[in-house]
């Protein structure tokens, strides 16, 4: 994968780092990795950052070389591959999107090395001579759906990088306890850690946490088993926030044991074993092409049984 760019007017005198950095959003570290390793080029020659650009020079990052040349840890090295089907959404020279099934981590813990969607994703990978895995969008064990892989760093940093430009929307399907009166809805409260837990959140007074906005649609009511579906719109991207921001308004996902213990709520996997909670649909500008891109995964089976 080679970067190209033809310096503008607006560039002249400038120094290649800022180039890379500006117009390219190449990150300070992989400006580093990628200098050591002689992969940044002018008018086809080897460049030193702090060349000083002229109007029209081609810059050129050769990102594959670099690749080559790194002698970071492969993920094989300090986790076990693993041959099993994937459920591939999207796939191209620079991203891998799939579907994520129920029970499943995103990517190995402490106690469990082996039976993660990474270790799948890595496995896959590994046949294009692709060593790492670069995570964009993970989910919860038992939340399915729809996970964004890059197939480099430079790819996974424009995500954060060009973050305004790429416009990443994520939508859920969630199923939760009673009925939701209004059809329509924004929550925008922070969010918090709980006190004594690491893994319970909590909103909070919105001078104190993490700012957290989600947007929701009822789809449909269930007045005989007493549920609501709705789809949700996540504007930001903070841990349990769809969990969390649904109990702010006095519902539960059906199936979430972490939360219903702790609230004291009986009953809520009678319906379903685990948080009904799906990740259905991700929109963006393609990183490199622009291209709008959209991806839809369709509901599991334990989802769809219980809303049919």
């Amino acid at each position: 994968m080679k970067i190209e760019y033809t310096a503008l007017n607006i560039d002249n005198n400038k120094k290649l780092k800022d180039i890379l950095k500006k117009r390219l959003y190449i990150s300070s570290e992989l400006l580093k990795k990628l200098k050591y390793s002689n992969s940044i080029y002018v008018n086809n020659n080897i460049a030193f950052t702090n060349y000083i650009v002229k109007e029209n020079d081609n810059i050129c990052v050769d990102i594959q070389n670099y690749i080559k040349q790194k002698k970071d840890l492969k993920f094989e090295d300090k986790f076990e591959l693993v041959n099993a089907p994937l459920d591939i959404l999207y796939e191209d020279d620079y991203l891998l999107i799939v579907n994520k099934p129920v029970n499943m981590p995103t990517h190995p813990s402490s106690d469990n090395y082996t039976n993660t969607l990474s270790n799948i994703v890595a496995n896959y990978l590994k046949k294009q001579k692709i060593y790492n895995i670069h995570i964009i969008t993970r989910l919860d064990k038992n939340t399915t759906g729809i996970c964004i892989f890059a197939k480099n760093e430079y790819i996974q940093e424009l995500f954060v990088k060009k973050k305004d430009i790429i416009n990443l929307k994520k939508e859920y399907i969630a199923i939760v306890n009673g009925i939701i009166d209004n059809n329509y809805g924004i929550i925008e409260k922070n969010i918090a850690r709980m006190n004594n837990t690491i893994l319970l959140r909590e909103t909070v007074d919105n001078n104190t946490g993490d700012y957290a906005k989600t947007e929701y649609d009822v789809i449909s009511r269930n007045t005989n088993l007493n549920y609501t579906v709705v789809k949700v719109l996540l504007h930001t991207g903070k841990t349990h926030q769809i969990r969390v921001h649904m109990i702010d308004i006095g519902h539960i996902l059906l199936g979430d044991t972490l939360y219903a213990d702790y609230y004291n709520i009986k009953n809520i996997d009678s319906l379903i074993s685990r948080q009904a909670l799906h990740a259905a649909k991700v929109s963006f500008n393609h990183p490199i092409t622009n291209e709008p891109i959209v991806v839809t995964a369709d509901l599991p089976n334990d989802m769809k049984n219980l809303i049919n």
